[in-house]
């Protein structure tokens, strides 16, 4: 709910008929709103990750102007709109606002309810309602589209990383979109104890980041581990683009039909 009340309270803070002329992006996972909800010539910086393998809408991205998001660097561009995920200084809300400068929070949610809601709030702030409706409407279509085969079949989705997401988590929304059901019952993300996953491998395990920049960074990735590569040779797996699950967002949908598919008819 923090994204929610963020933007309730940004929304509040602006004439309804404002339309933000110099948006500037924080983070990644915030570029992919401002690229999906905004007119280019309302975007006056996106990060430096908007060109990143795991950014879902990086060919948009080419020839805008990148910041670091530092204060310093963002203020210069003088927005009229900050908008976050994670990046930036941690009390954005204060920081900007101490210069009059609003920030709309998007992003973080753990299922398609939220998201969807996230996506036409945003949509609302960035002044172009119609386009957040239209992605909602074929988020629905999707997802009924989705609902219409549920195989509840046992699911496992797994990091290059060695992290498993259990309930509470988008990945775990994904899932159950699919028609499959999530083996991790516990809450949240953990690390998977490397002999479960040998001794009794699932039906389908999902991969994300298998093989990615962030997975080839780290020689020490559970992934690299030749007990994991011998389990997974002997289990269906199905490999999600990172740019669909790196950020929760509703095009986290393209992730639930890839693992749809993968499951069969």
């Amino acid at each position: 709910m923090r994204w929610l009340i963020a933007a309730l309270a940004f929304a509040c803070a602006l004439p309804a008929h404002a339309e933000p002329r110099r948006i500037v992006s924080l983070d990644y996972c915030a570029d992919q709103f401002v690229l999906a909800l905004a007119d280019r010539d309302q975007i006056a910086a996106l990060s430096r990750g908007s060109l990143r393998d795991d950014s879902y809408f990086r060919e948009r991205a080419r020839g805008i102007r990148q910041t670091r998001g530092t204060l310093e660097e963002v203020l210069a561009l003088r927005p009229d709109l900050v908008i976050r995920n994670w990046g930036g200084p941690w009390d954005a809300a204060e920081a900007y606002g101490r210069f009059d400068v609003p920030v709309l929070q998007v992003g973080g949610t753990p299922n398609f309810p939220a998201a969807r809601a996230n996506l036409i709030e945003a949509a609302q702030v960035l002044g172009h309602p119609g386009r957040g409706q239209a992605l909602a409407r074929d988020l629905d279509t999707r997802l009924a589209r989705l609902a219409l085969h549920q195989r509840r079949s046992p699911v496992m989705y797994l990091s290059g990383g060695g992290a498993v997401a259990g309930r509470g988590t988008m990945m775990d929304a994904v899932i159950t979109a699919a028609g499959g059901r999530n083996l991790r019952t516990e809450e949240s993300w953990a690390v998977l104890p490397l002999e479960q996953l040998v001794e009794t491998p699932p039906a389908l395990i999902a991969l994300g980041f298998f093989g990615s920049s962030r997975d080839r960074l780290n020689a020490w990735s559970p992934s690299q581990h030749p007990a994991l590569q011998r389990a997974l040779s002997r289990t269906r797996t199905v490999a999600l683009p990172p740019a669909t699950i790196s950020c929760e967002a509703w095009y986290a949908v393209d992730a639930a039909e890839l693992i749809a598919r993968a499951l069969g008819p």
